[in-house]
């Protein structure tokens, strides 16, 4: 097994040129994860004397589970109705498409789009994935080199509610990329991406509805890419993930 580059840098390096990135955007506008029982909310003080003491906003979070998998990745769906879950299920996208395999990314993209969103969503998907490829030193389709690999795994979040069922997440991922064949080299670095979810009533069946990705009509803001337990991840704003 290769040995693992720990390469701080590895959020630019591997950062598909700047036509994948936008159309990226449309898949993971095209792609989607966490849940609310916790209501970060602003203690309206009517008196010093009176008023409650605020709770310290929680540093870490447990992601939402799904209601259901889907297709043959086995990929979340149903996510509860609540801010919590619309960051799971942003986590959930964002890791599915943020793959090598251009039948998997597509089938992701499509499935945390909505359905009017559904084909610049795989366009956007395979692009994205000719992209990571091209970057890595890859061929730009068809069959990769043994082990060449992409994945990521969700070590932070953020949100903030923009409008009525309508959440703005930043998801903080570690990304693992390995070229694969005989002289392959693995990468590792975090790198953190945000996305506009919305909740979508029927989406996945009748009464069934889903927090899906759409595209943002403004810029969003990305929060600084940090690991968890390193002041630059507190100072960003990122809360870590709760194992079971």
């Amino acid at each position: 097994m290769p040995p693992v580059v720990e390469d701080p840098a590895l959020d630019w390096d591997l950062r598909p040129p700047r036509r994948i990135r936008t159309a990226l955007i449309v898949v993971v506008a095209v792609v989607v994860v966490v849940v609310t029982v916790l209501i970060v909310g602003m203690w309206r003080v009517m008196g010093a004397a009176s008023a409650p003491t605020p709770s310290p906003a929680p540093t870490s979070v447990a992601l939402a589970p799904p209601m259901a998998y889907e297709g043959d990745g086995g990929y979340p769906i149903g996510f509860p109705h609540t801010e919590l879950g619309a960051v799971s299920a942003a986590a959930a996208a964002l890791e599915a498409a943020w793959t090598l395999d251009g039948t998997q990314a597509e089938q992701a993209a499509m499935l945390y789009a909505p359905p009017e969103q559904r084909k610049a969503a795989s366009d956007g998907a395979r692009a994205a994935v000719s992209g990571w490829r091209e970057t890595l030193g890859l061929p730009k389709d068809g069959k990769l080199p043994e082990g060449a690999s992409l994945r990521t795994q969700t070590i932070g979040v953020q949100w903030r509610p923009r409008a009525q069922d309508q959440i703005e997440v930043s998801v903080l991922v570690q990304v693992t990329a390995t070229t694969g064949g005989d002289n392959g080299q693995t990468y590792s670095s975090p790198y953190a991406m945000t996305l506009l979810m919305v909740w979508y009533p029927g989406v996945r069946g009748e009464n069934q509805g889903d927090w899906v990705n759409i595209p943002d009509p403004t810029p969003p803001t990305v929060p600084q890419a940090a690991l968890p337990g390193t002041p630059e991840f507190a100072a960003a704003g990122w809360k870590s993930l709760k194992t079971a």
